[in-house]
């Protein structure tokens, strides 16, 4: 079993809550990989309209199939946002565990004013640090492996459709940069 090691250096506050609950990370990435497949759902859900509903022209088919999809997306909606309370508790975590060394710092500062404004400063990195684990932005961040996977399965249905959506993507990329 491959065994990581930390530096001593990153025997910090800062990596004891990060590292403190990886079985949480764990079911975030879980929940990610679930909730990236459903994301398929729509596109699947039409092609069996086209392929088996118009052509039989058979409404209990289409009501099933409009069953299984609803039952599907509220699934989704389900993992995504238990992902995100996971994520708010992580941050929760976050603050919890660095609000203590963060203050004591403070204590120690708060006799010149560059220390007072320093400490108070760095109570609101913290705080910061709590909102971007509660942010769309981490989400994000976990479902960015999945692009590549998903512009490959484009790529195949047809090369057009990739490179029309590898242009959006950097279309969007760079409006928001």
């Amino acid at each position: 079993m491959l065994k990581i090691h930390k530096p001593a250096a990153l025997n910090t506050s800062l990596s004891q809550a990060l590292f403190a609950k990886r079985s949480i990370w764990l079911a975030i990435v879980l929940y990610s990989v679930f909730v990236n497949l459903l994301l398929l759902t729509g596109p699947i859900f039409m092609l069996q309209v086209y392929d088996r509903v118009l052509t039989s022209r058979s409404e209990e088919t289409l009501l099933a199939l409009i069953v299984l999809v609803a039952a599907l997306y509220l699934l989704m909606a389900m993992l995504d946002f238990a992902r995100g309370r996971l994520l708010a508790r992580i941050g929760v975590k976050f603050q919890i565990l660095l609000d203590e060394p963060v203050i004591r710092a403070a204590i120690g500062n708060a006799i010149s004013p560059q220390g007072q404004r320093a400490s108070s400063q760095a109570l609101k990195q913290v705080e910061t640090l709590r909102n971007f684990c509660a942010s769309p932005v981490l989400i994000a961040l976990v479902d960015l492996p999945w692009a590549p996977i998903f512009l490959t399965a484009i790529f195949v249905f047809h090369p057009v459709l990739g490179w029309v959506a590898l242009a959006g993507g950097a279309i969007l990329i760079a409006l928001s940069a």
